[in-house]
């Protein structure tokens, strides 16, 4: 009986059955092992054996990043047959050929599916990413300009409300503030007020007293002017008198004189008509003496000079009028002074009714469109000047806070680009690198402080200006992605985070 008609022997008997089967078993495990061996491929443990996915996963990416290639050495070893074999045996292992190349195959298919499948945890392992980020935005805070009591504004000032710019949040009184200065320069404002209206009565008393001097004295004047007219003339008839007479007196000396020489008329008579002539000779002169006199008083009086040994060249309306002139100018210089010295007063009166204004109330009003984020009175409460009262949270300069690790952070520079998703989101949001924080680094006014980011010390501050805007998602978590190639270390980056990879394993 030949070997083949034993085997088939054993096979068909029921103990025979059970080794047949253990035999096939063992020869399948031993050739999967051989194949795998052939292939450069460690041999699987089984879920009961000791190891990790970890392993498998570091295995794959080894295998991806440094592939194997068979060497002389561990190429498989032919196997001799030998002579005695019998045939049947040769031709069962040439059968086992094809099927060797078929699991090649599939096993390549299986490393391939693998490699596809660990790719996208292979990158994400080698992402320069955040481990925690929220968005953040910067808070204003509006303190009390002056002490008082706190009032509602028109708008209430509740947390989680819009603000406009500009708008009135709240409103501040203080009934105590002191108004002594504005008091004092309401006094001194009457008080000049009422010199000035002093001042004009005075002026236009003496004006009316300066008219009046003013036209009695012109009365004088042209009274003055007639009198001595009347007097020239009343002279110049004395003087026409004076010449007749002088005329007759001479005539009279000659007749005497031709008498005298004849004989008909004594010594005496010629002298009392020699005397009679020379009286009427000075007498005209004398007349016209004074009429030249008058003349020069008549002349002076039409200009309004009045000369005579009884009185002044001025009378005393005249004089009088002079002083009310001269007082009424006094009065108009210090009704001027009194004029700009209110015009001060008013002027102050204007600063100190501002200053007492602020001081006595001020509205609290938002310097930058937001939401109110925290509010830090109620109303009727007493505040002091520069305590915090409300916060106001500027949507308009939203950013994203990031921590990140030290090797990520030392690869980071501002300026890099970067990308931010919101948890349970699938639209990536650019953003730039605009700050790189520390382990020492200044504290932030922002709504959410960076130092609850405690997963990391190192802090990223990324502008993403579509998160701008009236409704910033403030508080809400994500993911930064930064972007490697924009960095000029971005490969040395890449390869030591997967040699770091392949070390963890």
């Amino acid at each position: 009986m030949t070997r083949s008609s034993l085997a088939d022997a054993e096979n068909r008997s029921p103990a025979g059955g059970r080794a047949g089967k253990r035999r096939d078993v063992g020869e399948a495990t031993a050739r999967a092992q051989r194949d795998r061996s052939e292939v450069g491929v460690p041999f699987s443990r089984s879920p009961g054996e000791s190891g990790s996915g970890r392993d498998a996963l570091a295995a794959v990416i080894d295998e991806i990043v440094h592939p194997r290639h068979l060497s002389p050495a561990d190429a498989p070893i032919p196997v001799e047959l030998d002579p005695g074999t019998p045939e049947p045996a040769a031709r069962a292992r040439s059968r086992r050929r094809p099927e060797l190349t078929g699991r090649l195959v599939k096993t390549a298919a299986g490393l391939a599916i693998v490699g596809l499948v660990g790719f996208v945890p292979a990158m994400r392992l080698l992402e320069s990413a955040s481990t925690e980020a929220v968005v953040n935005a910067r808070l204003v805070t509006i303190r009390a300009p002056i002490d008082g009591v706190v009032e509602l504004g028109p708008e209430a000032a509740v947390v989680g409300a819009p603000v406009a710019s500009g708008s009135v949040i709240m409103h501040i009184a203080n009934r105590r503030t002191d108004r002594g200065r504005l008091d004092d320069l309401l006094r001194l404002i009457d008080a000049t007020e009422d010199e000035r209206a002093a001042i004009g009565e005075r002026i236009t008393l003496l004006k009316a007293q300066r008219d009046r001097l003013v036209e009695q004295t012109q009365f004088f004047q042209q009274g003055r002017v007639r009198q001595l007219e009347a007097r020239t003339a009343e002279i110049e008839s004395q003087i026409a008198a004076a010449a007749a007479t002088r005329t007759e007196a001479s005539a009279a000396r000659q007749r005497t004189s031709s008498l005298v020489l004849s004989g008909s008329q004594s010594r005496a008579a010629l002298d009392r008509a020699q005397r009679d002539d020379e009286v009427a000779t000075e007498t005209e002169a004398m007349l016209r003496g004074r009429l030249t006199g008058v003349e020069v008083e008549l002349e002076a009086a039409r200009l309004g000079r009045f000369v005579g040994d009884g009185y002044n060249d001025r009378p005393s309306s005249s004089q009088q009028a002079d002083d009310a002139t001269i007082r009424i100018g006094e009065l108009q210089a210090e009704l001027r002074l009194r004029n700009e010295r209110l015009d001060r007063l008013q002027a102050e009166l204007r600063e100190e009714r501002a200053r007492y204004a602020d001081r006595s109330a001020a509205d609290l009003t938002a310097p930058v469109s937001g939401t109110v984020w925290e509010v830090l009175t109620a109303p009727g409460e007493e505040v002091r000047r520069g305590q915090d009262l409300v916060r106001v949270l500027d949507c308009a300069g939203a950013v994203v806070t990031a921590a990140v690790s030290e090797s990520v952070f030392n690869g980071l520079h501002v300026g890099d680009p970067a990308h931010f998703r919101l948890v349970g989101d699938s639209d990536d949001h650019a953003g730039r690198v605009v700050r790189l924080s520390g382990l020492a680094a200044p504290a932030d006014n922002l709504a959410i402080d960076p130092s609850a980011l405690a997963k990391q010390l190192y802090r990223v501050t990324v502008s993403v200006p579509d998160l701008a805007g009236a409704h910033c998602a403030v508080g809400r978590s994500g993911k930064v992605a930064f972007d490697p190639t924009a960095t000029p270390d971005a490969w040395h980056a890449i390869g030591s985070r997967l040699s770091g990879a392949l070390a963890w394993r």
